[in-house]
């Protein structure tokens, strides 16, 4: 079958299925980031998250670390979260820091 095209559409890039990870009960202001499981790859970062939730949309079944950051809360870390091929919502319970002045 004979076709014809260009390199322009031969180097066009074609994004798999997208995947979405809500994570829920968050506390409103907090910091997320999503590294590749065991390393400083930043995947995706919000800084000071107006609301209580977040979605995070990625490609594929990859394997994550979750950091979650708030002044006067203690810092919680999810590490090697492997992600699905399916739509997830995880709920995150941060804790008030006692220690914190």
């Amino acid at each position: 079958i004979p076709t014809v095209t260009n390199s322009t559409a031969q180097n066009e890039q074609y994004p798999l299925d997208t995947v979405t990870l809500t994570l829920t009960g968050l506390v409103a202001g907090s910091d997320v980031t999503i590294l590749a499981a065991g390393t400083s790859t930043i995947l995706d970062q919000r800084d000071a998250l107006a609301g209580t939730s977040y979605a995070y949309q990625y490609e594929g079944t990859p394997t994550v670390d979750v950091g979650f950051i708030k002044p006067g809360y203690v810092p919680l870390y999810i590490r090697n979260l492997a992600l699905g091929s399916a739509d997830a919502s995880i709920p995150v319970a941060m804790q008030a820091d006692r220690n914190y002045s």
